[in-house]
């Protein structure tokens, strides 16, 4: 049985369904408040905790995003509510390996909104290897290279109005494989109409 219908049966009451379900995130939900907690102990607590507010909250899953960043919501916020309970910590490093950082003073720092990036980067790379490669290339030179059209030009040995048309073509069809009625695109799009209002 896909996830999808796990998460509907478990959604009208079927418990097996739940536990058939959690299970294949048991392992990821450890991992998450161990990083952000640093105590095995008080990671298997809250790791269990996290599974029952899954529980619970799960008539509230609509499918707007992934499940599982919807699960990583979930145990990040259950850990920073262990931590501010504590006032034992104000700076927590998510990861070493990464530039995460939650300074539990300052609210402008939205561990929510770093999944959710992180999430989009993650389906924009997927839809990139969807594209031919010269549109994939440009859209790399531009949108994240940041070069100008006319390094793009001599770079690729190409026209100035080659390389405009080619990346008018290329930003289309990315919006098109992103606007695509299936995971992981349907995701992606649709949290950025709602984000920009569209």
């Amino acid at each position: 049985m896909d996830e999808s219908s796990l998460i509907k049966r478990a959604q009208s009451g079927d418990v097996g369904a739940f536990e058939v379900l959690i299970k294949s995130y048991e392992s990821t939900i450890y991992r998450i408040c161990f990083k952000v907690l640093k105590n095995e102990a008080d990671s298997f607590d809250a790791a269990q905790e996290v599974c029952i507010k899954i529980w619970k909250q799960l008539g509230k899953f609509e499918e707007k995003s992934k499940f599982s960043t919807w699960v990583y919501r979930i145990a990040t916020n259950q850990c920073l509510d262990i931590l501010r309970k504590g006032k034992n910590k104000k700076v927590v490093s998510i990861n070493q390996n990464e530039e995460w950082a939650l300074e539990l003073e300052d609210t402008k720092i939205n561990i929510e909104k770093q999944v959710e990036d992180a999430e989009r980067l993650r389906i924009l790379k997927s839809a990139l290897d969807e594209l031919k490669k010269e549109y994939s290339e440009i859209i790399i030179l531009k949108d994240v290279k940041n070069l100008s059209y006319e390094e793009i030009a001599t770079e690729k040995n190409i026209s100035l109005g080659t390389v405009k048309s080619r990346l008018f073509r290329a930003r289309n069809a990315l919006k098109n494989i992103l606007k695509q009625d299936k995971e992981p695109f349907r995701s992606f799009w649709r949290h950025n109409n709602r984000k920009e209002g569209l």
